[in-house]
């Protein structure tokens, strides 16, 4: 993974940035536009770097009479075998969780992308991401509620996650316009850039589904493979940026926001 993500910052992220640089309509709190080309990244990474494998996998999938279609997996503890082996990186410290999207019924144009990592400030991940957070800053900012009473546990919501400041100022990125045409600019992986390490986790791939009984080895093998690159990668590939001097580091104002976008049909003034 970490061959992968020095691969990814030095030759995918120039991509992702190119691609967003004219982005005009969006409000950034701190005015540093590196955080909107961060957030960029790291959603790319994470919804467009994968390396299809293409194994028909609906064999381990379990369809309930209520509609579930899913796999069912059990993790059992386990022992380091090669207990003179010292890791690289320690993976509890590259947690981040899965792409968390919200959208409003009562605002169509209201949606957000986030990933909660210790890039961010934030707290709690999906259990603490409301889609109503969204609805209440989209009316704070159009001026829909006021600071009173009746109105108390929206701006409690609101300055408890820090989306505005005490002295009420929005305190998080919002691109206006629609989220796919923002997400949609964002480049794939290319074949010339995969080509690079397909064949590498093509073989841990290999390596790790020995580990598993022969019947199960295809969806460990498609799994491993499909998976490979993610929110881990991303967050490696964002700890290299802010490392070698692309990117200036976080301030605590930055982190409430980072990697978080609200889409709407306006902006703060």
């Amino acid at each position: 993974m970490l061959e992968i993500a020095k691969i990814m910052a030095n030759e995918y992220t120039p991509l992702v940035r190119e691609a967003i640089k004219d982005t005009k309509n969006v409000y950034i709190p701190s005015g540093n536009f590196e955080l909107l080309e961060a957030a960029a990244i790291f959603y790319g990474i994470s919804n467009k770097c994968a390396i299809p494998l293409g194994k028909d996998i609906s064999k381990y999938k379990i369809k309930t009479r209520d509609g579930g279609d899913f796999i069912a997996s059990v993790h059992l503890p386990s022992l380091q075998d090669d207990i003179g082996y010292v890791p690289t990186i320690e993976m509890k410290n590259n947690w981040a969780c899965g792409s968390m999207t919200r959208s409003s019924n009562k605002y169509p144009s209201v949606f957000s992308w986030s990933i909660d990592s210790r890039l961010s400030s934030r707290q709690g991940a999906w259990m603490n991401n409301d889609y109503k957070d969204y609805e209440y800053v989209y009316e704070f900012i159009n001026g829909m509620i006021s600071d009173n009473v009746a109105n108390s546990e929206k701006f409690n919501r609101l300055r408890e996650r820090q989306f505005i400041t005490d002295s009420n100022i929005t305190n998080i990125m919002i691109v206006m316009g629609d989220h796919m045409d923002f997400f949609e600019k964002i480049p794939n992986l290319t074949n010339e850039i995969k080509a690079k390490f397909a064949s590498k986790v093509l073989e841990f791939a290999l390596m790790e589904a020995k580990y598993y009984p022969p019947q199960m080895q295809d969806l460990i093998l498609n799994w491993t493979v499909e998976g490979f690159i993610g929110s881990q990668v991303a967050l490696m590939v964002m700890d290299i940026l802010y490392e070698n001097g692309t990117f200036q580091p976080l301030t605590e104002q930055e982190r409430v926001t980072s990697n978080l976008l609200m889409f709407c049909d306006t902006l703060p003034q």
